[in-house]
């Protein structure tokens, strides 16, 4: 058993690959700023620690042998829903870069912030085994 296998350190591990996945998201939208008809998208919001849970309990299933998922996307919160934007150029790109922007910052803050927590967490385990 290691110490990811259930508990803070788990919910923790699902919430940084989340923001990674955000980030893959929030980059690909800024790299379709220009695509004439992209739709700007977003990741379905973190789950909360019981439907975590819940989740936990359930396995996996593939509806399709032939879908593909961007490595990126694999993951806890693998889904993205299309945003909604008020702003929509004539052709059709609904890429606001200024909320994208505010969005990629946010989830950089949110990261570097359970990056911290994790490593006072491992710090603890550190001390509490006797190893500084």
């Amino acid at each position: 058993m290691s110490l990811t296998d259930g508990g803070i350190l788990s919910l923790m591990k699902d919430k940084m690959s989340y923001l990674g996945q955000k980030s893959a998201v929030l980059a690909q939208n800024v790299a379709n700023a220009n695509t004439p008809g992209y739709r700007a998208k977003e990741l379905v919001p973190f789950t909360s620690f019981a439907e975590e849970m819940q989740k936990a309990s359930n396995t996996m299933s593939v509806t399709d042998a032939t879908h593909i998922v961007p490595a990126a996307m694999v993951g806890s919160n693998a889904a993205t829903k299309k945003m909604r934007s008020f702003e929509v150029v004539p052709s059709g790109n609904s890429v606001d870069l200024e909320q994208q922007m505010m969005e990629v910052s946010q989830t950089a803050v949110e990261y570097q912030a359970d990056t911290t927590i994790y490593q006072k967490f491992m710090t603890l385990f550190r001390i509490a085994i006797g190893n500084k």
